[in-house]
């Protein structure tokens, strides 16, 4: 739905409370006297159908009709019966935004027969109101006094945002958050979620400059694609944590219907958070503790961690801990060693973790931090202390927080016990140093602020270029079409095994035949073992042990080298084929050679579908002697080298490959070069719901399908992730030279071109395109700059071979992002110097209207330096309002593109160019 009049919702100058009294138990009595407690500062008004003159002091009428007044804001704490009613008659009096208490949302109305809460979701549609809720706690802005809850206290004004689901956990945040000292800028939860849902706000709230990070309690995600759009650009400027509860089978509120090859939803969340740039963490404990370091600690310059302490015991638990977190310990140069050396006793193990003694002085404390704070091999360090007779942990706290100024270390400390060290912990606190009660709890939080670096550098990776976007697949596309058109629901054997190798990957050589008679020929030809596999027509069907439970079903025999063992096994097929799918069309045998391949290393990889994630790419452990699912790992489409390797690194199998393999980087890339495939076959062809490679095996090639199984559906699969456009692809001539030039969506692969591009323009070009003079663009900045989300923004690059053959170079390129509510984009265009008259700026800035006009956007707009004429003109050229903009000290461009169909739009529209 987008931002669409949540400004009204955060910051209403005026609230209407309906169903207020005075009755104690009265829920919108609990809320006013919130409202009035925190020092609202708006108009309140109470609508009560009974004959109040006033609740609580506040103005009360018994009607809507009444209010003499259209208030920003309505919270309604009626009965269920009467919400709809209520929010169709708010919103035809032209209240913009509301909040619904009411509980109980969920049960049938007796007309209509569906659940109250879609009857407001309905109305809310009907009339153009936003509501959030039903059955949510509310909200609090802290910093404009406002507390528009039921909750036992309020929240103290801070820079982070709180979206929950469940009242109940949003009721202890505020409690867990006010004995941390944690503020709030927003704080609310979505509850029934009928319209406002974590999208919406996110989008908010990226944008809000008060918010420095966002807190989600998630139980489900309705809207997939939408949110993570949101989150994807939200994460991209400040840190995002969440909590999803309902990790197994048994605490899932929602009943969830599991993809084919799956036993779980919580990897979908996993991987679906890991994609969108978040930090997942455990518990509300993990997410305070994680937002400790996230926004408090500098970005890791190195992963690794230095640790000292007065004491053996708490330096090992640490190191427990890191180690079974992933992490790693700091190596300690030479020079420092000596240099603690002279400091500690002789017995020193000479080694991190630092053992300080169990009577180091605050003195020995601060050399310590001082000595690693020169050591290049060392970025973070965790600095612990158990209480002790001998020294007084409050001096050594605050010798700890001057060591560390002027430092570029990351410090976080860990002052063991409770009662005596608070003081010591509040000076930390002070200092914004984390502090932690445990060694547990500190490299916990630790490797979370590493995680999130982690999930940070996979949103700005550049990957290998591999997959041929612009590759011709149009047989395995006319394949799929004509087995729908023949209404099956499967490709045959043979069908899937083509697909797969138009798309590159390599299959073992199959002879297809229909009865034993035919087996034995297939055998003759050559005399060498083979594998013999019964097909039918469920085993069509991928996944199929997952699908039926019979993972004992027995359908291919192996290592057979002579006629009586291929009669006895296809025998042998027949009976177990009859015993388990009898009533499974029978399709005839497949016959392979035996293929032996390096240390019995299988793989399974494959294709699923999730009804509200969509298509999902697998990858793990194939075999019969083991747990297929346990090993299973998933990621989203689509898929590059850097996002395939991750996933493959979360398998069990790929530290089998590195061990075993005779050589692990050329199989490694194997693999990861088959995950994006595939990724690619279910773009291309959105009409597969699975594919099943199983086992995927290794030659000399690199990777070989021995089994491959495909299923169709009517319905596509889109990804929730926009893949590569490549319907927007353009050739065109430039009329002065005659050059051939494509105009394309960009791709992360095109990085290292892009760099170049901006690297060799004039210091004039980059000034008018940045506004300022830049000599160097870091890796990190022309990441940002290609790797894009289509739903969101849009980049044209203007390529062509280059003069000399090798290669292409960017001539050209224009960009816009676009807002959360389609309303208004923001254009930026650089042409290569060279290319200067060649008209390619018209084509770009062209080509870039027609595609913002086709998706619905109403305004195109940019910034111009006021000398920067070819701009201007060509501004002018293609219909551009031009104006001066005096505060800016920039000229405004402004291109109408569609006229505004709805009030909302046309109100936001003019109030954003006042």
């Amino acid at each position: 739905m987008g931002t669409r009049y949540l400004e009204n919702l955060f910051n209403p100058s005026s609230i209407v409370v309906v169903g207020a009294s005075e009755r104690a138990d009265s829920l919108g009595g609990m809320v006013l006297r919130n409202l009035m407690g925190g020092g609202y500062p708006g108009r309140l008004l109470v609508i009560n159908q009974n004959d109040y003159d006033d609740v609580h002091g506040v103005p009360c009428v018994k009607k809507v009709s009444r209010m003499g007044f259209t208030p920003d804001l309505a919270i309604v704490c009626t009965p269920p019966d009467t919400v709809p009613k209520m929010i169709r008659r708010l919103g035809e009096e032209g209240v913009r935004t509301a909040i619904v208490m009411t509980g109980g949302m969920s049960r049938a109305h007796s007309k209509t027969g569906q659940p109250l809460m879609y009857s407001v979701r309905d109305a809310a549609r009907d009339t153009g109101i936003r509501v959030l809720g039903p059955n949510t706690i509310g909200l609090m802005v802290p910093a404009r006094s406002l507390n528009a809850t039921y909750a036992h206290m309020g929240a103290i004004p801070g820079k982070v945002a709180f979206v929950g689901q469940s009242g109940t956990i949003a009721s202890s945040v505020i409690d867990w958050a006010f004995a941390r000292g944690v503020g709030f800028s927003y704080f609310l939860t979505l509850g029934d979620g009928m319209d406002i849902d974590h999208d919406d706000l996110i989008d908010y709230l990226a944008q809000d400059s008060k918010t420095r990070a966002i807190l989600l309690h998630i139980e489900n995600i309705p809207n997939a694609r939408r949110f993570m759009s949101a989150v994807r650009v939200a994460s991209r400027t400040k840190p995002v944590i969440a909590v999803k509860s309902g990790r197994v089978p048994e605490s899932e509120w929602f009943p969830y219907d599991l993809p084919v090859g799956l036993t779980r939803t919580d990897p979908i969340f996993d991987a679906v958070l890991q994609r969108a740039g978040v930090l997942r963490v455990d518990g509300l404990g993990q997410m305070f503790d994680a937002l400790e370091t996230l926004t408090r600690m500098r970005p890791l310059r190195q992963e690794s961690l230095a640790i000292m302490s007065n004491g053996v015991g708490p330096g090992v638990l640490a190191v427990d801990r890191l180690a079974r977190s992933g992490g790693q310990l700091a190596k300690l140069s030479d020079r420092s060693i000596d240099e603690l050396a002279d400091l500690l006793p002789q017995y020193w193990t000479r080694r991190n973790p630092i053992d300080l003694n169990y009577d180091a002085s605050p003195e020995l404390y601060a050399k310590a931090v001082k000595i690693l704070a020169r050591d290049p091999e060392v970025a973070n360090v965790l600095v612990m202390y158990s209480p002790s007779l001998t020294e007084d942990n409050l001096q050594i706290a605050d010798a700890v927080v001057q060591a560390v100024k002027g430092t570029r270390l990351n410090v976080f400390t860990c002052w063991l016990g409770q009662s005596t060290v608070m003081d010591a912990r509040d000076e930390f606190y002070r200092a914004g140093i984390p502090s932690f009660f445990s060694p547990e709890k500190a490299v916990k939080a630790f490797m979370q602020h590493v995680n999130h670096q982690r999930v940070q550098r996979l949103l700005s990776e550049t990957p290998e270029s591999f997959t041929d976007h612009f590759a011709d697949h149009s047989h395995t596309r006319k394949l799929v079409l004509r087995t729908l058109r023949s209404k099956r629901r499967h490709l045959s054997n043979r069908e899937a095994r083509e697909v797969v190798r138009d798309y590159g990957i390599n299959t073992i050589e199959t002879y297809y035949c229909d009865d034993v008679e035919e087996v034995l020929e297939a055998f003759a030809v050559e005399r060498r073992p083979v594998d013999v596999t019964l097909i039918h027509e469920v085993s069509c069907h991928p996944f199929m042990e997952q699908r039926t439970g019979r993972g004992r079903y027995k359908s291919t025999i192996q290592g057979l080298n002579s006629e009586g063992a291929i009669l006895e096994s296809c025998k042998i097929l027949m009976e177990e084929y009859k015993r388990f799918y009898a009533d499974s069309g029978f399709l005839g045998f497949a016959v392979q050679h035996s293929y032996q391949h390096v240390g019995g290393i299988e793989f399974s990889v494959g294709i699923t579908r999730d009804a509200n994630f969509g298509p999902l790419v697998v990858c793990g452990a194939a075999g019969a002697q083991i747990n297929v699912m346990t090993d299973r790992q998933i990621a989203l489409p689509p898929l590059n080298m850097v996002l395939a390797r991750q996933l493959l690194q979360r398998t069990y199998m790929y530290k089998l490959l590195q061990e075993y393999s005779l050589r692990p980087e050329e199989d490694i890339r194997a693999v990861a070069e088959t995950l994006v495939t595939l990724s690619q076959i279910v773009i291309d062809n959105p009409e597969i719901k699975g594919l099943e490679i199983s086992p995927l095996l290794f030659n000399e090639k690199g990777t070989v399908a021995v089994d491959v199984a495909i299923d169709v559906s009517d319905t596509p699969g889109r990804p929730i992730i926009q893949p590569y456009p490549r319907e927007l692809e353009e050739w065109i001539v430039l009329p002065k030279s005659g050059r051939r030039v494509i105009i394309r969506p960009v791709l992360a692969e095109d990085e290292p071109a892009h760099r170049a591009f901006h690297e060799i323009q004039s210091p004039e070009s980059i000034r008018y395109r940045f506004f300022q003079f830049r000599k160097h663009f870091s890796r990190e900045d022309v990441a940002q700059m290609v790797q894009i989300d289509y739903d969101r923004e849009m980049v044209f690059i203007a390529n062509a071979p280059k003069e000399d053959g090798e290669g292409e170079e960017t001539l050209g390129t224009v960009r816009v992002w676009t807002d959360a509510d389609n309303l208004r984009c923001e254009f930026a265009v650089m042409v290569h110097d060279k290319m200067k008259g060649e008209g390619l700026g018209v084509a770009l800035m062209q080509k870039m209207i027609d595609y913002c006009r086709s998706r619905g956007t109403m305004e195109m707009v940019g910034n111009v330096l006021p000398d920067n004429r070819p701009m201007l003109a060509l501004a002018e050229h293609l219909g551009f309002e031009v104006s001066y903009n005096r505060e800016e000290e920039v000229m405004d461009l402004r291109l109408v593109l569609n006229e505004p169909e709805k009030d909302w739009q046309r109100e936001r529209l003019s109030s954003d160019s006042h």
